[in-house]
């Protein structure tokens, strides 16, 4: 019975991004800036909904942008992730390999 190397070390992980991680609080933010600009908007403006479009607009705006830019980070995270696992699979392999080769050799064989 073998095991796989992730299999013993569980699902792989990628570690948190603080740089992800600030640009979702900015863009919670900047979404609940505009969600208060609408209600603003909306006491001003006594019930027109036209300023209360044009302030969802913005906010659906703001939010695709924040997701677009989230979507790019991670992008790049996944393709440096499955650069490592290409790394590690070859230096496993390397391993395996050396350590076949030791197979059956006299420790005091040089």
């Amino acid at each position: 019975m073998t095991a796989d190397f992730h299999d013993l070390a569980g699902a792989p992980r990628v570690a948190e991004d603080p740089i992800a991680h600030s640009e979702l609080d900015a863009l919670t933010r900047r979404t609940e800036a505009v969600e208060d600009r609408v209600e603003a908007l909306q006491v001003q403006t006594g019930g027109n909904f036209a300023a209360v479009i044009e302030g969802q607009a913005a906010l659906r705006r703001e939010v695709r942008d924040g997701f677009a830019k989230v979507n790019t980070r991670f992008d790049v995270l996944e393709e440096k992730f499955g650069t490592l696992e290409e790394k590690l699979d070859r230096n496993q392999a390397q391993i395996v390999e050396l350590l076949s080769a030791l197979v059956g050799k006299s420790p005091d064989a040089s």
